[in-house]
Parts: C-alpha cells; structure tokens; sequence
C-alpha cells in the first residue's frame, strides 16, 4: 500500500535561520491580492534575461554580459519550477478569507559573459526568498546558499520589490513602499 504524504507548496521545510537580508514593505490592498501580485512578479523574473556588465576574475575589466532569473517555489523540501501551473496552484486557494502566512521561493541569478565570440557561463547565486506576511505589511527574508554574490544583495530585492510594484500596477492596485532594508 502506497502512502502518499502531502507536501505544503510555498512552505521550504529546511529554510534556513541565519538570513543575509531582509526587507519590509507595506501597502494598501488586501493581503490575498499583493499575495497574487508577488507571486506573478516572481514567475514574470523566471526565465528574464537583461544584458548586464560582468567583470571576471583573472581579466582586466569588464565583459557584456547576460544576466538571469530562475525561481521555484518551495514544495517541503524540494523547489519546483514556477511555471504557470505553479502559480495556478498557489494563487487558486487566495481569496479575502483565504492567504499565506509565509511563501519561500529559491531565486537562481545566472551570469554569461562574451568572450572571443563565445558566451560562457559564470558561478551562478542561488538564494532562498521567504516572504512573511502580515495584514497591510510584509517581510522578505533572503539567504545566499551558493556562489559568488556578484549581484548585490539591495539590488537583488530592490528588483525583486520593483517586480512586484510593476504587478501591482498592472493589477490596478496601490503602491509598494519599501519601509526599510538591512544587509548582513
């Protein structure tokens, strides 16, 4: 007889207690919105690429360079994709009676640079995200797990947090304030 345990998607059964940074942000709308809202942002940076300056060790200078995004979303202890059928799982239970208390999220930062013709690729960042929220306010919790920090940790959540101001926006709903950030 096979048992199958129920494993809770959004919740990272081993998320870490030393954090690197954190960051709290307040808003107007109802909790199960800006909920939808950051978890749409984050499957909008899944997959983004952008050209980004990278300086490599050992080389004078910098390289044009790409940068970019893949997010998971935690399912006990493991990270599954955040494709659209992810999302659809965890934005469906949402509603004014019904949201999370926390949602952690792996957030892989990818480097390539160009050098005599051929992209190559770099040590890439994993971090773990756990948002924590609260009625008009929530915390996000970040921990760097693997590579080289060549991404600031402010300019990461301040992208994170302008991901989801743009969400907010194309949701009709209000604004984002980022009430303080503290790196470690």
């Amino acid at each position: 007889m096979k048992h199958k345990f129920k494993r809770p998607i959004g919740m990272f059964t081993n998320f870490p207690t030393i954090v690197h940074g954190i960051a709290e942000a307040v808003h107007n709308d109802p909790p199960f919105k800006v909920q939808r809202a950051a978890i749409q942002a984050l499957r909008d940076l899944n997959g983004h690429k952008e050209e980004y300056p990278i300086s490599v060790s050992g080389h004078n200078g910098t390289y044009r360079g790409t940068l970019g995004f893949e997010v998971g979303v935690a399912e006990g202890i493991f990270f599954n994709c955040l494709d659209d059928e992810n999302v659809q799982r965890l934005c469906r239970p949402l509603s004014p009676r019904s949201s999370y208390r926390l949602l952690d999220f792996l957030l892989i930062v990818t480097y390539h640079y160009s050098h005599r013709g051929r992209m190559t690729a770099l040590n890439f960042d994993h971090h773990h995200l756990r948002f924590v929220f609260n009625y008009r306010r929530f915390e996000v919790r970040l921990f760097h797990s693997k590579g080289t920090r060549r991404m600031p940790f402010e300019e990461l959540l301040n992208r994170v947090f302008d991901k989801i101001r743009e969400r907010m926006w194309q949701s009709s709903l209000g604004g984002l304030t980022v009430k303080y950030m503290r790196i470690l």
